[in-house]
């Protein structure tokens, strides 16, 4: 279950060619074709060349010095490259058990806000488990090229770049590459890749424990298994869950397996039932008959839904592919996951969503926080607005979605 260096290396198969040749491939990738193939923009000379126009730019007399840097992290010791970014970002360090007794801490929740970056090393294993679709998310539409692995890929074996990579600041750094430690190397290059969002277990967890009550939480969406590995550490009895990304789902079945293992070995035991669906969480009636086997048993809600066409998921299912029109997302997914929620909470069982504003693919800000919220308004009482923070610096190349202040707007209800 825990994805391994090996396997991931068997991922990518870098390109062995000499310096010269190697000199003359070596190209920059064209940032604003959205067509997904990686189009060339020109090669790294040409894109040297014609950016560098003030006198004191280093590029051009270092270019050498860089194509050597370069060859040596993709072509001489790929290997150790693409190890030290697995460790960097994906390697699990501690034993599966560890994600399975989260700590506790009094930061997590001030002054009506969830701070979402505490203890946040426990949502490692969400992208490590998920790896193969996780780091193959796209952002904004579907021809988005910048996601994490492709632009690996390409980069060690076809020797195209980003062209951040090549930027004045990045340039240098690669200059500065010593003893084939390419750490800085790697936190420039995922800072200019897009990647999906993990919902940190720990607040999962805080918000669990401080807005709601009950023994059965049911999480319209997985979260990539985020959701579960949170609920593991509540006094929570039953998880009750749905996603349409087939890998997902199975992670879920395998990691409540690991954790009967270790509930198992403890003094004191705890019993924790959990029921995993793979479906849209919109037709759970039509091909579970959901509503009938769970009505009124759910005591919570709660969930970061699909964020409409701002993250492309693996999965045919998608409420972005089946609800194409954001009118028709709103009704057909939205709404419709609303009622079936309504169908199996209890009278006085609580329902909240983690969502935000975003700049869609026009560069137009959009409504979907209040869009959403005034649907649920239509069925459930609204009780209160919280924030979830993620971060206390704003930048062009964080999510687009956090960009806000970093907050993401928390919105709880209640059935009445």
């Amino acid at each position: 279950m825990i994805y391994t260096k090996d396997q991931f290396l068997q991922l990518i198969q870098p390109t062995k060619v000499s310096f010269k040749e190697f000199s003359k491939q070596i190209s920059v990738l064209n940032g604003s074709d959205r067509s997904g193939k990686f189009v060339v923009r020109c090669t790294l000379d040409d894109f040297i060349k014609k950016v560098s126009k003030k006198p004191e730019d280093i590029r051009p007399q270092n270019l050498q010095l860089y194509k050597e840097k370069l060859y040596q992290a993709l072509v001489i010791e790929p290997e150790v490259t693409l190890s030290q970014w697995f460790d960097k970002v994906v390697a699990i360090d501690n034993s599966l058990d560890y994600y399975f007794q989260i700590s506790s801490s009094d930061k997590v929740f001030v002054d009506d806000t969830f701070v979402g970056r505490t203890l946040s090393r426990y949502g490692r294993i969400s992208k490590n488990i998920n790896f193969d679709q996780f780091y193959n998310t796209k952002k904004l539409h579907a021809n988005d090229f910048e996601y994490t692995f492709g632009l690996m890929k390409v980069m060690f074996e076809d020797f195209k770049i980003r062209n951040s990579l090549a930027s004045p600041a990045f340039f240098a750094h690669i200059l500065e590459i010593k003893n084939s430690d390419y750490s800085q190397f790697w936190t420039d290059f995922m800072f200019g890749c897009n990647k999906a969002s993990i919902f940190n277990p720990v607040t999962y967890k805080a918000i669990m424990e401080n807005l709601f009550n009950g023994d059965t939480l049911f999480a319209p969406c997985m979260g990539w298994n985020a959701y579960q590995i949170g609920f593991y550490s509540t006094n929570w009895k039953k998880f009750i869950s749905t996603d349409v990304i087939p890998g997902v789902v199975a992670n879920g079945n395998l990691l409540h397996q690991h954790w009967l293992d270790y509930n198992n070995s403890l003094i004191c035991s705890d019993n924790k039932q959990i029921d995993l669906y793979l479906c849209p969480s919109e037709k759970l009636q039509e091909r579970h008959n959901f509503a009938d086997k769970y009505r009124e048993q759910v005591d919570a809600v709660l969930f970061s839904p699909p964020y409409y066409d701002l993250e492309i998921y693996p999965g045919e299912e998608q409420s972005i592919n089946l609800y194409p029109k954001y009118s028709d997302w709103l009704s057909g997914y939205w709404e419709q996951t609303v009622l079936t929620s309504l169908e199996v909470m209890r009278p006085g069982a609580r329902f909240a969503f983690v969502i935000s504003n975003y700049k869609n693919v026009h560069g137009e800000f959009t409504s979907i926080s209040q869009d959403m919220k005034a649907i649920v308004e239509k069925h459930l009482k609204f009780l209160k607005h919280y924030k979830v923070q993620w971060g206390v610096h704003s930048s062009k190349r964080q999510p687009k979605k956090t960009r806000d202040g970093n907050f993401e707007d928390l919105w709880l209800f209640e059935k009445e």
